[in-house]
Parts: C-alpha cells; sequence; structure tokens
C-alpha cells in the first residue's frame, strides 16, 4: 500500500457528500470510487471528485484501501462483513449498527482479518471537546456527582417521509437517540466513563413514524455518578444541545464544538484564563453554527458539507498506515449503541432498570 489511502463511498445518500468533502481534504487520503443502487446521485458525487463510479460493492473493493460506510444504520452489517472479507479497512457512519449484537459481529470479523475499523463519532475530535476532556480528567472538576446530556433537536414529518428507511426500528434503529442524539450520548460517554444501569422512557409522539420522539433515562456510571439523558425531536426550531457535568469543584456545560459554562470553586489565575480563552474561541464557533443552521430550512438533517468529519478521516488514515487503533475503534462506537438500547428495553419492560 502506498501512503496515499485509495478510499471508496458506499451509500451516496444525504451524509455521503461530507464524506466524500473530508476524504478531498483529508491528506493522505483520496475518494477513489463511490458505489450506489442509484446511477445518478452515485455518478454525481464520484464526478465532484474525479472518482469512479460503480453499482457494484465487488468492482468498488478492487479499486480500493478501504471503505467509508453511508447506507442507512441497519444495512450496515452485511456490508461491512462484505468488506471486511476483502481485507478493506473500514469507516463507519454513526451508529456502527442498530444493536451491540450485531456491533460485535463486525467488531469480530474486523479483528479476525487484521484491518482498522473506526466509527464516525466527529464531536471527539472537535479541539474544544478534546481540551475540555484532558482538563476533566486531570481533575479539574474534582471528583464527578453527575453527568448528563440534553439533545432538543426539531424534524418535521416531511423529514421523516424523505425516505423509507427513516423512523423505522428495521433501518434506523431508533429515533430522536439513535439516530439524532448519539452524537452528544457517545461523548458523554468519554467523559463520564462506563455506565452501569439506565432507567428508560421512551415514546413517539407528535409524528407518524415507528420510533420514538420523546425519550428519558437515569443512568448510574460505575464511577457511582448518575446523570440523566434526554432527547426529543419535536423541539421546534431547535435547542441548543449540551452535555452538563457536576464536580465537587464546580459544573461544565459544553457541546462538541463550544464551551457554555464553566463555574469553578476558587479557580486559580490559570484556571480562570483558559476558561476565558475557551469562552471567546466558542463564541465565535457558536456564531458561525448559527450563521450555518439559520440559512438552512427548519429540521434540516445536515445544514452544511463540513460536518466535521475530516479529523476522522485523518485519523482513520492514519492508524491504516500506522498500525494502530483509531481513536474511535469498534468498542468504542459500540457504548453509546449499548446504552440507547439498554434505554430502549427499559421503557418496553415499564421503566425497569437494565443493566449494562
Amino acid at each position: 500500500m502506498t501512503d496515499e489511502i485509495r478510499m471508496g463511498i458506499i451509500g451516496p445518500g444525504v451524509i455521503a457528500p461530507s464524506h466524500a468533502f473530508a476524504i478531498d481534504k483529508a491528506q493522505g487520503a483520496r475518494l477513489a470510487a463511490v458505489c450506489g443502487r442509484r446511477l445518478e446521485p452515485t455518478a454525481e458525487l464520484a464526478d465532484q471528485y474525479g472518482a469512479e463510479s460503480v453499482t457494484d460493492i465487488a468492482a468498488l473493493l478492487d479499486a480500493v484501501d478501504a471503505v467509508t460506510l453511508c447506507t442507512p444504520s441497519g444495512a450496515h452489517l452485511d456490508i461491512a462483513l462484505e468488506v471486511i472479507a476483502a481485507g478493506k479497512h473500514l469507516l463507519i457512519e454513526k451508529p456502527l449498527e442498530t444493536t451491540p449484537e450485531r456491533i460485535d459481529q463486525i467488531v469480530a470479523a474486523a479483528r479476525q482479518q487484521g484491518i482498522v475499523l473506526a466509527g464516525v463519532f466527529q464531536s471527539r475530535f472537535a479541539p474544544i471537546a478534546r481540551r475540555l476532556k484532558g482538563l476533566v480528567a486531570a481533575g479539574l472538576l474534582g471528583e464527578i456527582y453527575s453527568g448528563s446530556a440534553y439533545i432538543k433537536r426539531y424534524r418535521p414529518q416531511s423529514y421523516y417521509d424523505s425516505g423509507g428507511w427513516r423512523g423505522t426500528w428495521d433501518l434506523d434503529g431508533g429515533g430522536c437517540l439513535m439516530n439524532q442524539g448519539i452524537h452528544l450520548t457517545d461523548l458523554l460517554l468519554w467523559f463520564m466513563g462506563e455506565p452501569e444501569s439506565v432507567i428508560g422512557s421512551a415514546e413517539t409522539r407528535g409524528r407518524d413514524v415507528e420510533v420514538e420522539t420523546m425519550a428519558m433515562g437515569l443512568i448510574r456510571y460505575r464511577s457511582g455518578a448518575r446523570g440523566v439523558l434526554e432527547a426529543t425531536t419535536l423541539a421546534y426550531p431547535e435547542l441548543p444541545e449540551y452535555v452538563e457535568i457536576v464536580g465537587a469543584r464546580g459544573t461544565l456545560i459544553f457541546n462538541g464544538n463550544a464551551l457554555q459554562r464553566l463555574d469553578l470553586i476558587d479557580p486559580t489565575p490559570e484556571e480562570e484564563a483558559t476558561k476565558e480563552e475557551l469562552l471567546q474561541v466558542s463564541a465565535e464557533l457558536a456564531a458561525e453554527r448559527e450563521r450555518i443552521i439559520a440559512a438552512a430550512p427548519p429540521g434540516t438533517a445536515v445544514p452544511t458539507v463540513d460536518m466535521g468529519h475530516t479529523p476522522v478521516v485523518v485519523d482513520f488514515a492514519e492508524a491504516i498506515r500506522e498500525g494502530r487503533p483509531p481513536l474511535v475503534d469498534g468498542a468504542e462506537g459500540r457504548r453509546a449503541v449499548a446504552l440507547i438500547t439498554a434505554l430502549y428495553e427499559s421503557s418496553r419492560n415499564n421503566s425497569q432498570p437494565v443493566a449494562l
């Protein structure tokens, strides 16, 4: 293999242009082929980046070193196993699959074949999130008492009607949590560590869909901390999403791209300076994101082609060249799905606690 990783996209749907954009921007990677059953969008995306357009997965696998999988969530397993069997490295758009058991099959196959398997959780790559992760891990908040996440999105009926797979258990795997809320759920677990159990309630209101449009969970972490996970796709026009961590020294509120609050008891001058720096950068980033969202129709799933995938692709390509695990490997990508499906199980069983 040369230093340049030849990448292919399977599934030229809504999120595929963000993957193509990221591959094009990532040094050491090149989009070599796009595979899809629909000829027009497949060719259009491929032509934009000078890639080959194919309708057969085998033809794509002959032309690439690695694949990024952008099909509906519940259609990942069979394609992933075919890609892995061909010895190609694999990057999968969130979630890796719709259940922990299906993810386990992918992880086991990748391990047996010795290929790099990565999940797309770009919130972990945001510079501010990484800075905050390091600060919290170093004891900025002291003992952690609670960690919660709140995701209040808006998706009209037209969003669900735009694709036959949207809002279905088989292919979407869930609703406001599995689809819209999984990024922030992953970010929450990245900071808080392993959950021990969850009590959940999920229901469908306001939309004609199979999956939940409202969900709430009470989490107990192995550390002894507690937390709340709350999500909806009914909040017009959308409310700011955030993770809230409460510790012995104070409270931290942030999302993947911005620090919203950091209130410490008796902060040092260095801590105050860091806070002000992060708040200033966050305000600039938040203003830019608000501009982008305001320019898109309410409920737009992907308001801009640059959805933060570039550092994910860079890490994936470097992991292949260096023979190391990616930042978000299969085991890491499994964690949010395990928590969300446990919450669903609890809801189906009259909100009885479910152990993880």
